[in-house]
């Protein structure tokens, strides 16, 4: 919480004994070390006095300690988001640690208890390939055998293109060399296995020299000439990706020569295998372009398997900035004496390690590990993929026809469109992270002016490429989803500021609610989208990231005011917030999500939701004059149609049968009629003779990250 000053407020006790404070919520060390945590509270205005009344009666005396009593419960609600850490949201101590923009803190104020088990999935897998050389050895080579597979499969993610970092021809023309190699070999993968491992072992321990002109066949010939294991596992992480993205879990592939696998089997088996592989050229010291993707690919695979909360992929994203920092790749000096495709995707690769550097940050609330301000490599210029490998005179049309910022004039969406978008915004994220996570407070100057530079950076994107609502009837599904995702990426950076403007002032939560029914209005976009594939498995991750967070602030400030019976100072009315989550909710209820560990944080997280939207709605204490005829009118309905009224969330059967509803495809979060928004009267469906009993079921929410979601979203 800070002072109107900028600097932050002290615990009444240290404060009272003019003693410095070390301003640790929600209770300092030094009130710990004395033994006096049951005093120790941060009061919003220590100086305040009560307006009149004689200082000396006995009245006053116990209005004074209702206020500091009431005082001590704001106070813990007003936590700056500086000074905000894992504890302060319930997590276990021997779970790790979630910082002040996390996915979770948005809950601190609900007093639960967080059991954030490690995802032990794969566990005893990576310890078998781990420990058992000679499965390890005999099972890798047997699925490099099996290219001709990956080779159709990531063609065909390819093609879709939209989200893709490698530029087409470079991968497939690696594929095709390496294919030709292999098949040529006509390696006995079974017997004689251990002498093809150490021929791939042998070629990764030389090392790769590159040349200003090289072509792009000589480029991955190097890698292919010789089979090295950077190739392998590069390709065994396109694979599994591109399996994963095409294919439902269940679904069954055959592989080779009569080999079957389910896809969510093989996405598994790609992680392991390729884990294997950076183990082996870690060994060997190597470090090249090859194995940064394979790296980073990886890290993609690894996040739709192991989870995007995982501490493996905590590491492996370490791993990776660590390579970036031994290649050079964060200082555009090493990207001069290189062929120009080669220094564009090195441009590309750099922009979408930013942006993930900076998402995983938010994520976790940990401080990023690859800051800009050590990087002087400039955005990748916004080409088609096929025009990197021009002839000269070829290529120079081609950038005549970019803008002066490098963006294409014609309004054409290419990968490299998504790249530069996504790290303009990364630029902005970090500085909203460096105010967020730093440990020096920053004054309320700095917080305001980033807050006003969220729009600046935003008109930095030319508006043709930016998101609109429209673009799902005009553009193409994979376009329209590249769009969403780059603008939820702005509206998270406004989050995260309006969230510390809120720490420091409750005046400004108008804003807050705001910007939070952004966010929400844009995921029920998607959710309108749902039935296409690329929807379907881009929506999980997406929901943890920026849905969560912002239906949480939604919900908890709906309840706070609810409690408080203070009218909640929004453009959205109260109803409209609550017809939204509760749509929202009923419907995450009734959809069958991939089954993944983020799926699955995603409906533990939809039922604290949705128990908080039923506590809000079941509270009916100190009501106004006019709020409680509602409720009269209501309960007379109900009597006299002889029906009885349940505040809840609409059953699952109850929304599948409302989904089929014609009006429900017209759905606006904007509507301001009860009965027309989202296609069901709600106020129907809110009674009144229910009462809150306190938030004791957070207690027993089970917030076990390793299960496996199932098909039934309603428990």
């Amino acid at each position: 919480m800070l002072r109107r000053n900028g600097k932050r407020t002290s615990c009444e006790p240290c404060r009272m004994a003019k003693v410095r404070c070390d301003h640790t919520t929600p209770i300092c060390r030094r009130c710990q070390s004395r033994n006096i945590t049951n005093q120790c509270y941060y009061h919003p205005a220590p100086l305040t006095k009560e307006k009149g009344g004689n200082s000396g009666s006995l009245a006053k005396q116990k209005d004074q300690s209702q206020v500091r009593s009431k005082s001590k419960k704001i106070a813990y609600s007003s936590i700056n988001s500086q000074n905000f850490y894992a504890n302060s949201i319930g997590v276990s101590d021997n779970a790790s640690f979630l910082g002040p923009t996390s996915y979770l803190s948005v809950f601190r104020e609900t007093s639960l208890r967080i059991s954030r088990k490690e995802n032990d999935s794969l566990k005893a897998e990576f310890e078998r390939w781990r420990t058992d050389y000679t499965y390890t050895r005999a099972r890798l080579v047997h699925l490099i055998s099996m290219i001709g597979f990956y080779y159709d499969q990531i063609a065909w993610y390819y093609s879709k293109g939209g989200f893709t970092i490698i530029p087409g021809p470079l991968v497939r023309r690696l594929l095709h060399l390496g294919r030709e190699r292999i098949e040529k070999n006509s390696w006995d993968v079974t017997g004689d296995w251990d002498k093809i491992y150490k021929e791939i072992t042998n070629a990764t321990s030389r090392p790769i020299e590159f040349t200003s002109s090289m072509s792009s066949d000589e480029f991955c010939s190097l890698f292919t000439r010789e089979i090295r294991w950077e190739f392998v596992g590069l390709m065994f992480a396109l694979a599994g990706f591109s399996v994963h993205r095409r294919y439902k879990g269940t679904h069954v592939l055959n592989l080779a020569k009569g080999v079957e696998m389910d896809a969510e089997t093989f996405a598994k088996e790609m992680v392991l295998a390729g884990n294997a592989c950076i183990d082996i050229f870690r060994q060997h010291g190597q470090v090249n372009d090859v194995i940064i993707w394979m790296r980073y690919t990886h890290a993609l695979l690894a996040t739709e398997v192991l989870g995007e909360t995982g501490e493996r992929l905590y590491s492996l994203f370490g791993d990776l900035v660590s390579s970036i920092y031994a290649v050079g790749l964060h200082r555009a000096v090493h990207s001069t004496n290189i062929p120009f495709y080669l220094s564009e995707t090195r441009k590309r690769m750099m922009a979408i390690l930013h942006k993930g550097d900076k998402g995983l940050s938010t994520l976790l609330g940990r401080p990023p590990r690859l800051p800009h301000r050590y990087c002087d490599i400039t955005p990748p210029l916004d080409l088609a993929d096929d025009q990197l490998f021009l002839t000269d005179r070829e290529l120079e049309v081609a950038l005549e026809g970019l803008s002066e910022d490098g963006w294409n004039r014609r309004g054409q969406f290419y990968p490299a469109t998504v790249l530069r978008m996504r790290h303009v915004l990364s630029t902005l994220k970090e500085r909203v992270l460096d105010l967020a996570l730093g440990y020096k407070c920053e004054s309320y100057q700095d917080l305001l002016q980033t807050y006003q530079s969220c729009q600046k950076t935003w008109d930095r994107i030319p508006v043709r490429f930016r998101y609109n609502s429209n673009c799902w009837q005009e553009k193409d599904i994979t376009e329209c989803l590249a769009r969403a995702v780059v603008y939820f990426e702005y509206l998270s950076c406004v989050f995260h500021t309006q969230r510390m403007r809120y720490e420091g002032s409750r005046d400004t939560v108008h804003d807050l609610l705001d910007a939070s029914m952004q966010v929400v209005s844009v995921v029920l976009d998607l959710v309108k989208h749902y039935n296409h594939h690329e929807v379907q498995n881009q929506f999980p991750w997406i929901f943890l990231v920026y849905g969560i967070p912002a239906a949480g602030v939604l919900v908890t400030e709906v309840h706070r005011h609810t409690i408080s019976n203070k009218p909640l100072p929004s453009s959205p009315s109260r109803s409209e917030i609550i017809r939204s989550l509760v749509f929202l909710v009923s419907w995450l209820r009734t959809v069958e999500m991939p089954s993944s560990v983020t799926a699955t944080a995603c409906v533990e997280a939809t039922n604290m939701i949705s128990r908080l939207l039923d506590e809000t709605l079941n509270y009916q204490s100190a009501l106004s004059p006019s709020t409680y005829s509602t409720f009269q009118d209501l309960e007379y309905q109900s009597q006299s149609h002889n029906t009885t009224f349940r505040i809840s969330t609409p059953s699952p059967e109850q929304f599948t049968e409302e989904m089929t509803q014609p009006q429900q495809q017209q759905m606006s979060i904007r509507e301001t009629s009860i009965e027309s928004s989202l296609g069901f009267g709600i106020d129907t469906k809110f009674g009144v003779n229910l009462m809150s009993e306190g938030l004791n079921w957070l207690d027993d929410l089970d917030w076990d990250m390793g299960r496996t979601v199932t098909a039934d979203k309603g428990s």
